[in-house]
């Protein structure tokens, strides 16, 4: 049995790339963080303007930019592609391929402020530039960002909405926006268009707020606006009300992009953690970015800047099995799981305690399993996995059943509320920000509401760290331990095969993350929800052959395989 963790395969292919760990610029302060023949990422400083709207002409249209050469981030991405090895490689890769592109050309896709800072994307060839302005359109593209505002929005893991209707004028000013007005992607007659914009508090302290911002629209200067109107400005915004400016910059930075790729088709993702003046702002230490609590030995180190696409040996920490999808769901449905069957679900069960007609929220659902059991006992049940081919597996099996691709660690995008009970199987140990993904559940849950979680147990099975052995002179099996306390990261090698990498098979490398159990515990508490049943599982597989099947299947009864956790959401906390 295994727990999930993400895998990646067909790594597109590249033209050139910044190695892990690498700072390669390609102008002052613009760090390359990826490029390949149909695309390049980079992450743009504070104070650079994106574009001149007048020089960046789509393909086909028949404009041809200006000549004049200036000092926008498009002008010194156009220069490194222009340049001679680029150029040479792009047409002998494009005529291999026959591929319709104008080598040393670049479009835009999408702009950041210029007071902001983070992660941009510009096509390379005309397919990409179709593919990534449709994805962006259709609020596919996935983007996250850190802000710092003003004042003290909420407490850590506490989460919210704006959504307005935000005028698309081009007069003087500030833009403005005004609440409701309609609803999906349309302009109006009146210039205004909808806004919506997801937050949720990593930290607070010394009158500021630090906040993890997911839009779901991409209206111009849209989260300084949105925050401005919830009376919390932008930190060094003063165009948009701010009144102080603790990191001499405007507190905005594009943390995360991803997308599918326009070559491949595979997700990829990539990742520019918030500049460490962010956390310092509000009295956290930069290790404890995605941690949402105060800096503690327990906090995970910081994302460092970096591509994450398929084949990468250290991705980022995403949960979904999008890669393997179709090799876990017959892992699970064909060739079935006597752990999930014999133990963990029975167990789970027994934990929720569900009755008919309660509101079940199953998180990181995978196809569907648990779901399907619980709809069995009555429950209205909706599933939520950061995998969206799992999603269609689980759709397919149980159309009757409500699921969403979404994030475990972005609960709050959703605007799932009101729940009875949640669970989690199987999936805590893959997911780096716990104390996030709790405070989401937590969210999700009325007051009342139950939690239970199925882990491996971290005491007896630290991967890497710990295993069986067996003492001859005593002919005794005994478990090893050689570390538990210390929080780290493991890369777990997978091997799904030809069904999920699509080519010749072979591993996967993921990663997952152990916890001692008083991280765990710690955890739920400060997310509201208070522990009140603990279990310890065994494995149901009994040793019935060889000398040693009698001293095996004590120790099988003896050291646990799995922990079940049972907690309440109360009403307040200490």
């Amino acid at each position: 049995m295994k727990d999930r963790h993400p895998g990646h395969s067909d790594r597109p292919r590249q033209a050139s790339r910044s190695p892990e760990g690498e700072k390669r610029f390609i102008a002052r302060g613009v760090r390359l963080i990826h490029e390949d023949d149909d695309l390049i990422v980079v992450d743009k400083p504070t104070g650079m303007v994106t574009a001149d709207p007048s020089r960046a002409a789509a393909p086909g249209s028949g404009a041809r930019p200006s000549a004049r050469e200036g000092d926008t981030l498009f002008d010194y991405v156009k220069k490194h592609v222009r340049s001679d090895i680029g150029v040479r490689k792009s047409r002998r890769r494009n005529d291999d391929l026959g591929r319709r592109s104008q080598p040393g050309r670049v479009w835009v896709i999408h702009r950041l402020d210029k007071e902001a800072s983070g992660l941009l994307v510009f096509a390379k060839s005309e397919r990409a530039f179709d593919s990534l302005k449709e994805q962006f359109r259709t609020k596919a593209a996935h983007r996250v960002y850190y802000a710092v505002a003003e004042g003290e929005i909420g407490p850590p893991r506490s989460s919210g909405t704006r959504e307005s209707m935000i005028f698309e004028d081009r007069g003087p000013g500030p833009r403005k926006s005004v609440r409701g007005g309609g609803s999906g992607d349309r302009e109006h007659d009146d210039g205004k268009r909808p806004a919506i914009t997801h937050w949720q508090v990593v930290g607070v302290g010394q009158g500021r707020s630090l906040l993890r911002v997911q839009l779901e629209t991409g209206r111009k200067n849209q989260i300084r606006i949105h925050m401005q109107e919830l009376g919390h400005s932008l930190v060094g915004d003063r165009r948009f009300g701010a009144t102080t400016n603790p990191i001499d910059r405007l507190g905005l930075h594009a943390a995360e992009l991803g997308f599918d790729h326009p070559g491949t088709g595979a997700p990829v993702r990539y990742v520019s953690p918030a500049p460490p003046g962010f956390f310092r702002a509000v009295g956290l230490k930069p290790a404890d970015a995605g941690s949402g609590t105060s800096a503690g030995k327990d906090a995970l180190p910081a994302t460092k800047t970096r591509a994450v696409a398929p084949g990468d040996p250290e991705p980022k920490h995403d949960t979904s099995w999008n890669e393997v999808a179709g090799w876990y769901d017959t892992l699970l449905e064909d060739r079935g799981s006597d752990h999930y069957e014999q133990v963990i679900l029975p167990g789970v069960l027994d934990l929720l305690g569900v009755r008919p007609g309660q509101r079940v929220l199953d998180v990181a659902c995978g196809q569907g399993i648990l779901a399907r059991r619980l709809a069995a006992a009555g429950a209205r049940v909706t599933g939520v996995d950061a995998a969206p081919k799992l999603i269609e597996a689980a759709r397919a099996r149980s159309p009757g059943i409500e699921y969403h691709a979404g994030d475990a660690r972005s609960l709050g995008a959703l605007r799932l509320s009101g729940f009875d009970a949640a669970a989690c199987v199987m999936a805590l140990s893959n997911i780096d920000a716990l104390d996030v993904a709790l405070g989401g559940v937590a969210d999700a849950l009325r007051p009342g509401g139950v939690f239970a979680a199925v882990i491996v147990h971290p005491a007896f099975r630290a991967p890497g760290e710990s295993h069986w052995g067996w003492d001859d002179k005593a002919k005794r099996q005994f478990r090893r331990v050689d570390a538990y306390l210390t929080p780290f990261r493991k890369d777990v090698k997978m091997h799904p095969g030809k069904a999920a990498q699509g080519r010749s098979g072979g591993e996967i490398v993921t990663p997952t993350f152990h916890r001692p159990i008083g991280v765990y515990v710690r955890a739920l508490v400060a997310a509201g929800l208070l522990i009140t049943d603990l279990r310890e599982w065994v494995s149901q597989r009994e040793a019935t052959s060889g000398p040693r099947a009698p001293e095996e299947n004590r120790t099988r009864l003896e050291i646990p395989l799995f922990l079940g956790i049972r907690a309440v959401k109360g009403t307040s906390t200490k």
